[in-house]
């Protein structure tokens, strides 16, 4: 039975597409969709062309085969739960391939937004490398010699600094990497609702994170009232999703607190993820009867002022990053050649 499992686990782990076939995945199957094709046929023409693995494309057929939804296969081949959420989303308003244009386009942005991010922070890391191995080379080379003719004195606050430079250098990595865990330990025990909460509450991310959840609930709520369907109905769509996801349990908490009588768009008020404009053009939109059409645009906004709020927050990472090294550079500087000044007076 355990051999069993591991074969099923591995079988599971091989299905996994990396980043480049994901989005190659995506991008066909909107243009397959769109060309008239069902699901399963463009599964079909995606075998036949190779330009999918597969392992993973057999594995998502058998799937359904066996009953299972196609978004609930995507799992096992490594997508994340928001593009499964959108996808799960989209089937049921029907504009799958619309979504999946839309989330490829945004995979486009952020995959280019991670490439500048990781230029950006390259050249400042291989300096901290840089400077790390000088400051290890003057203690190990530079400094017992300085010691022994008696230039400097052991004594002294920047030797003793650098004497003990890798002893903090060691201890803070090793602090960081407990903070982070226990704290990651702590957080997947939380629900996707008060991730939210915590999210929006950040000072730097807070406003970002309010955006992405605006943009992302507005486009999907708009193609479903677009369509003419009643809040009530979003709500109980919304409640088909996966339990594990935001969608299920905002639609969840919005439920609830409606048996007690408060509306859709006042409720909305009380997530502090989500913008104010959006409850107003809910409200507003109601009204007029084009709710779905201003939903959709506004999310356009929201998607662009997100991407553009991510462009400013990188370009203003690599100045950072430059400063803390100059001043770390000016540190060490200070801490070596200060005590020697102060050597050499003695001998004038």
């Amino acid at each position: 039975m355990d051999l069993l499992m591991i074969k099923h686990l591995k079988k599971k782990r091989n299905n996994k597409l990396s980043k480049k076939q994901q989005h190659l995945f995506i991008q066909l199957l909107a243009d397959l969709l769109r060309n008239g094709f069902t699901i399963q046929e463009s599964l079909l023409f995606m075998k036949k062309s190779r330009s999918i693995s597969e392992t993973a494309l057999n594995y998502l057929t058998d799937a359904m085969e066996q009953g299972d939804r196609f978004y609930s296969g995507l799992v096992y081949l490594g997508f994340k739960t928001t593009v499964i959420t959108q996808i799960e989303f989209a089937q049921a308003h029907g504009d799958l391939s619309g979504t999946l244009d839309k989330i490829k386009d945004h995979a486009l942005l952020t995959d280019k937004q991670h490439q500048h991010l990781l230029k950006v922070l390259s050249y400042p890391a291989l300096l901290l490398v840089f400077l790390f191995i000088v400051l290890i080379s003057i203690r190990q080379i530079l400094l017992p010699q300085l010691l022994v003719n008696g230039t400097v004195q052991a004594n002294n606050p920047g030797i003793h600094f650098i004497q003990q430079s890798p002893y903090y250098f060691i201890g803070s990595l090793l602090s960081s990497f407990f903070v982070i865990g226990t704290y990651y330990i702590h957080f997947r025990k939380k629900t996707f609702l008060e991730k939210a909460l915590f999210f929006s509450r950040l000072p730097l991310i807070g406003r970002m994170y309010k955006q992405y959840c605006s943009a992302f609930f507005a486009l999907e709520w708009g193609k479903l009232f677009s369509q003419g369907l009643e809040i009530k109905n979003v709500i109980r769509l919304m409640k088909t999703t996966n339990q594990r996801s935001l969608m299920y349990e905002i639609a969840e908490e919005i439920e609830t607190k409606a048996l007690a009588g408060t509306t859709f768009y006042d409720q909305l008020k009380t997530f502090p993820f989500f913008s104010s404009e959006l409850a107003l053009i809910i409200q507003q939109g109601e009204v007029k009867g084009n709710l779905g059409k201003e939903l959709i645009v506004y999310s356009e906004l929201c998607w662009q002022q997100f991407f553009r709020r991510v462009e400013k927050m990188i370009q203003l990472i690599q100045p950072v990053i430059f400063l803390v090294v100059a001043l770390m550079v000016v540190g060490i500087y200070a801490a070596m050649l200060l005590p020697i000044y102060g050597g050499m007076e003695e001998y004038l």
